[in-house]
């Protein structure tokens, strides 16, 4: 099942930086005791000067990108994906997975 934006159906969630400065993910539980997001987080300010945007050094926005690059994540611990503004603006809940888009992959 596509994702359904505002844009209309199938939109895919664009990896753009804008969507980033929206996205939960550095603070979501999942990735809180992440030694790979804690490193990542270190360099984003530099990661967002990138021309294009490298998903492998932003630790989030996964509804975008796919899986998490980091290994470490703890799926166990709550996922904040349903209190995100892109997770709303794309009507994610629509799609599948509907979270954990960290651990599943980005929404069809």
């Amino acid at each position: 099942m596509a994702a359904i934006g505002k844009q209309g159906i199938g939109v895919k969630v664009p990896f753009a930086l804008d969507n980033v400065g929206k996205c939960l993910c550095p603070g979501c539980p999942v990735q809180a005791q992440s030694k790979c997001v804690s490193g990542l987080k270190t360099t984003l300010a530099a990661a967002l000067k990138d021309k294009p945007l490298k998903r492998e050094k932003v630790p989030g926005v996964y509804c975008s990108t796919g899986k998490a690059t980091c290994s470490d994540l703890d799926p166990k611990k709550s996922c904040l994906c349903g209190g995100c503004s892109v997770f709303a603006q794309f009507a994610l809940a629509k799609g599948q997975p509907a979270g954990y888009f960290c651990r599943d992959g980005a929404p069809k």
